[in-house]
C-alpha cells in the first residue's frame, strides 16, 4: 500500500506542481514538532524534578541503532528489489524508491499513463485490503492490552518509576488536549480541534497499546483520509515520511528520561551546555530510530548514554523494566503528530474536505 500510493500521490501532486511545497511543509512540521516538544519535555523534567531512581546492576540486551554505513547501504542496496523481501523494519528504502518512481511517471504522460493506471489500481486494492485488516484489529489490540496491563503487574518495584510514568502522563495529556488543538486552531482553519482528535482516537490507540508506528500506519492512513478528509495524494506521501521521521515524542521521552537517569548516577546539577547537548542529541538520534520499529526510545537512550559516557555506558538498564511504556508514550505522540502535522498540510494546501463526525470510521 505504501509503495503504489506513494509512488501515484507524488505522480499527482507534481502535476499539480506541489510536490515540494509538500515535502517542504513535511520537513518543517517534522523540526518544529520536534523542536517544541523536546524543549517542553526538558523544561518539564528539570522544573518538576522527578525522583532518583536506584542504581540497579543488570545485564541485559536492547536493540541498538545500526551504524551510518548500515543505514547507507539499506536505503541503496545493490540489488534495488531486495527492499520488498527483507525484514520490512526499514520503510525508508521503499519509500525514497516510490517517491522517486512517482517523480518520473510525469516525464511523457502517454507513454507512463499505463504504470499510473497500474499503481492507481493497486494502490486502491492494498488500501482495501488494509481497510478489512483494520477491521478484525480490534481483536489483536485486546490481546496488547492484556500483554501491556500483565507487563505492568509484573514490573518489579514499580513505585520507583511511579513519578517518571506520571510526568510522561500529564506531558501527554497537556500536549494533546491543550498545545496540539492550540495548534490546530490557528494552522487548521479554525475549526473544533477536538474533533480531529476524536478522529484519529483509533490509530492512537493501536500506537500506545503496541508502540510501534509502523503497526499504527495502517489505521491512521484509513482514518487520515476517511475522518479527516485529507486526500489520497497528499496523505500517501506525508504519512510514510512522518511515519520514518516525524519522532517529536520519541525525543521528548529519550531526553526526559536521559536527564532521570543522569541525575540518578550523579548528584550534581545540570549545567546550560549539557542541556542542549542532551537536547540536539535527543531529536537528532530520533531521526533514525525508524531503523528499529518498537525499540526506537530503547535504541535511543543506549545510543545517548554511550555517546555520554562518563561512567553512565549502560545508565539506560536502570529504566529497563519499564521501557515497553516509555515506548508506549513516545509512539502515541509520534502518531499524532502525524495525523495532525498532515491536516496542517492538507489545509495549508486547500485539500481538506470536512467530514461529519457521525460518518466517521
Amino acid at each position: 500500500m505504501v509503495f503504489f500510493s506513494l509512488a501515484y500521490g507524488t505522480y499527482r501532486l507534481r502535476l499539480d506542481r506541489h510536490i515540494l511545497v509538500v515535502l517542504g511543509k513535511t520537513a518543517l512540521v517534522v523540526f518544529i514538532s520536534g523542536v517544541i516538544l523536546v524543549s517542553l519535555g526538558t523544561a518539564a523534567v528539570l522544573l518538576l524534578d522527578p525522583e532518583r531512581i536506584p542504581i540497579i546492576i543488570e545485564t541485559e540486551q536492547v536493540h541498538s541503532l545500526p551504524g551510518f554505513r548500515e543505514m547507507l547501504a539499506a536505503v541503496f542496496p545493490a540489488n534495488l528489489f531486495r527492499i520488498f523481501v527483507d525484514s520490512g523494519d526499514f520503510l525508508l528504502p521503499l519509500v525514497l524508491f516510490s517517491l522517486f518512481l512517482g517523480l518520473n511517471f510525469t516525464f511523457d504522460k502517454v507513454l507512463t499513463r499505463p504504470a499510473v493506471q497500474l499503481f492507481d489500481s493497486l494502490s486502491r486494492i492494498f488500501y482495501h485490503i488494509s481497510k478489512f485488516v483494520n477491521e478484525i484489529l480490534g481483536l489483536g489490540l485486546i490481546v496488547l492490552a492484556v500483554l501491556f496491563v500483565v507487563h505492568l503487574r509484573q514490573t518489579e518495584e514499580l513505585e520507583l518509576y511511579f513519578q517518571l510514568i506520571l510526568l510522561l502522563g500529564l506531558l501527554a495529556a497537556f500536549i494533546i488536549f491543550g498545545l496540539y488543538p492550540l495548534l490546530l486552531y490557528f494552522f487548521a482553519g479554525r475549526r473544533k480541534p477536538y474533533k480531529n482528535l476524536y478522529a484519529i482516537l483509533a490509530p492512537s490507540i493501536a500506537a500506545f497499546l503496541s508502540g510501534n508506528s509502523y503497526f499504527a500506519l495502517g489505521p491512521l492512513t484509513a482514518h487520515v483520509k476517511e475522518n479527516l478528509g485529507v486526500p489520497r495524494k497528499i496523505g500517501a506521501v506525508t504519512l510514510p515520511l512522518f511515519t520514518i521521521l516525524s519522532k517529536a515524542g520519541t525525543a521528548m521521552v529519550t531526553s526526559i528520561t536521559f536527564i532521570v537517569i543522569l541525575k540518578s548516577y550523579s548528584s550534581l546539577g545540570i549545567g546550560f551546555a549539557e542541556i542542549t547537548w542532551i537536547m540536539s542529541m535527543s531529536f537528532s538520534i530520533s531521526l533514525l530510530t525508524s531503523a528499529v520499529p518498537g525499540f526506537g526510545v530503547a535504541a535511543a537512550l543506549s545510543a545517548l548514554c554511550l555517546l555520554y559516557g562518563r561512567g553512565i555506558e549502560s545508565g539506560f538498564l536502570i529504566i529497563y523494566p519499564i521501557l515497553p511504556v516509555l515506548g508506549s508514550f513516545a509512539v502515541f505522540l509520534d502518531v499524532i503528530t502525524s495525523a495532525l502535522g498532515t491536516v496542517i498540510i492538507a489545509h495549508s494546501e486547500e485539500e481538506q474536505k470536512e467530514i461529519f463526525a457521525k460518518d466517521f470510521l
